[in-house]
């Protein structure tokens, strides 16, 4: 696989992904990882698809909420032909409501940092890449600004 196939398919699960959190309730987020995977918020760490899917719903359950999360900057560090490192900048445009929200600055700007691997299907047969550790990395916070996830 080349390195702009393989960028294009992987910056690809990460805006599916992005866009289910934006778009959807988070309840399908958990699909992009792997089982065991780890999501790190700051200094917060959830381990396993359980876990993951606790994060999206509560997030949910604390009412409507407005995001958009704008990945740019995808970058791949590291890869090998199951297995990729990469980083992205994430810019967050977020409120608790429904829309449409006042204009309002970001509330963050993070790096992303993601390892993927290569799963297989039934038979052996590649299925596609999924995540097996996120961490996002806060750069700017707004102060004041309630992230919908857990960060400490």
């Amino acid at each position: 696989m080349t390195l702009a196939l393989l960028h294009t398919e992987l910056s690809m699960l990460v805006t599916a992904l992005w866009y289910e959190i934006d778009h959807g309730d988070g309840s399908a987020a958990a699909g992009y990882f792997t089982a065991d995977a780890e999501l790190t918020f700051s200094r917060r760490t959830f381990r396993g698809t359980d876990e993951i899917n606790g994060v999206y719903r509560d997030r949910t359950a604390r009412g409507p909420r407005v995001s958009r999360h704008l990945m740019s900057n995808f970058h791949v560090l590291r890869h090998e032909s199951d297995r990729v490192e990469a980083v992205s900048a994430l810019v967050l445009y977020a409120q608790d409501g429904t829309p449409p929200v006042p204009t309002t600055v970001p509330v963050l700007v993070a790096d992303v940092h993601d390892r993927f691997v290569r799963v297989g299907g039934a038979g052996g047969e590649a299925r596609g890449w999924l995540i097996a550790s996120r961490r996002i990395e806060n750069r700017f916070l707004m102060p004041g600004d309630v992230l919908a996830v857990p960060t400490e």
